[in-house]
């Protein structure tokens, strides 16, 4: 029983980065009708920022987290301001597409360029353990998991009780009528980027210290964010987190009976039978159209 909690705690350690980077995905899937496969260079770009300011600069945690947040949401905004902006009111939906694959090449190499290949090893937060009973927990997976749930709140916030939050709302259900409205969905757009982007440095600062820091880190968590929100239901926000949560635990029960090696095959045959079997989603529903 002991060993299933552990097991539990770091299945949804996991599921939580799972979580945030879906949550990303479903943001500007909603918003401008793309997948960001950018969106796993996002993950990586806030780790190193938050290595920077914490490591390189020597800033306490709680100081260097905010700014990276403040110095993501910058960056977000100006890749969708230099880069996608001139494509939204593309007809051919596929060039917003290749044109966030480019980016993922670009800002990798990038990385690749300022940091090097070496994998770097970004402090945990804190070294003490939780103990419940017999279970022995790293605080810093308990802490991964209460960042996500804060976020998760504020992005609740900004969604229910805020003029731009009703914004994003309304582009992402219909994009001509909240033109209609006098919303202007560039700027949304541009908010929303810029949001993901966050979401995407938070969920590779608190998973670096569990991990490593690497400028490859994020290609295959773009995968996994994929997967989850496929797995929630495509465009679901509750799908993206749930989608998260399942498929970190999902990996971590699979690495009981598979050797660890093994985990991203747990995934990705997740990703398949998801696809062959019920496409919309745990959450998502059918839909028809008339014609």
């Amino acid at each position: 029983m002991e060993d299933f909690i552990q097991q539990l705690i770091f299945g949804l350690s996991v599921g939580s980065t799972y979580a945030l980077m879906a949550l990303a995905i479903t943001l500007v899937f909603r918003g401008m009708d793309v997948i960001n496969f950018a969106q796993g260079e996002f993950f990586m770009a806030g780790a190193f920022m938050g290595y920077v300011f914490h490591v390189d600069l020597g800033l306490a945690m709680w100081l260097a987290l905010p700014l990276s947040m403040v110095s993501a949401f910058i960056f977000g905004s100006l890749i969708e301001r230099i880069f996608l902006r001139k494509l939204e009111n593309n007809a051919n939906g596929l060039s917003l597409l290749v044109m966030t694959i480019a980016l993922f090449i670009m800002l990798r190499s990038v990385a690749q360029l300022i940091f090097g290949s070496s994998a770097y090893r970004f402090p945990a937060m804190t070294d003490s353990v939780v103990r419940l009973g017999g279970v022995q927990i790293s605080t810093q997976y308990v802490i991964v998991i209460a960042t996500t749930f804060i976020m998760m709140g504020l992005l609740y916030v900004l969604f229910t009780k805020t003029a731009l939050g009703l914004s994003l709302r309304a582009v992402a259900q219909d994009k001509t009528t909240a033109r209609m409205m006098g919303i202007n969905v560039s700027r949304v757009n541009n908010v929303t980027f810029g949001l993901c982007s966050v979401l995407g440095a938070v969920a590779g600062i608190v998973y670096a210290p569990i991990a490593v820091l690497s400028f490859d880190m994020g290609q295959l968590i773009i995968l996994k964010g994929f997967t989850a929100a496929l797995l929630g239901g495509l465009g679901l926000v509750s799908g993206a987190v749930l989608g998260g949560f399942a498929l970190g635990v999902i990996e971590q029960y699979g690495t009981l009976l598979l050797a660890s090696a093994y985990k991203d095959l747990v995934s990705f045959s997740i990703l398949l039978l998801i696809i062959l079997v019920k496409p919309n989603g745990l959450l998502g529903k059918k839909q028809i159209q008339k014609v």
